[in-house]
């Protein structure tokens, strides 16, 4: 389990990403207790009895930033000018750099591959063999 916060819009909208990849991706909602949530709206963060809006965490979020060049404003601390590793983006066409890494998907993917080109071995052979008989009954 990983710990989310997000706006009910997008809590909401979870359900479509298992429709979009079409399998590949399940996100479910659970609470503290790792218990599936239902009704999102029964787990919104609500303070004075209000509820506490997306926009509002993200400014207080970023007030709480030191003001590092004096001008009254808080300024996006120098850890977030990098990823840290935590998202890595690799363009790269090399064909090494693309398999390296592979996931089960591409293992499948190559295994079928592999199942397809046996198959179209055995079956040439299989052919060879036959036209052997073939000639040799001809003679």
């Amino acid at each position: 389990m990983y710990h989310v916060v997000t706006d009910l819009y997008t809590g909401q909208m979870l359900g479509s990403v298992n429709k979009m990849s079409y399998g590949l991706l399940s996100l479910e909602p659970k609470d503290k207790d790792g218990n599936p949530i239902e009704n999102l709206e029964n787990h919104i963060i609500k303070e004075d009895g209000k509820e506490l809006k997306a926009w509002d965490a993200i400014a207080r979020y970023m007030c709480s930033f030191d003001d590092t060049d004096g001008d009254g404003i808080s300024n996006v601390s120098k850890y977030y000018a990098s990823t840290h590793e935590h998202k890595v983006v690799d363009d790269s066409k090399n064909i090494i750099d693309l398999i390296k890494k592979p996931n089960k998907f591409s293992a499948m993917i190559v295994a079928i591959v592999l199942v397809i080109i046996l198959l179209i071995v055995l079956l040439i052979l299989l052919i060879r063999r036959i036209i052997g008989k073939i000639r040799k009954k001809s003679k």
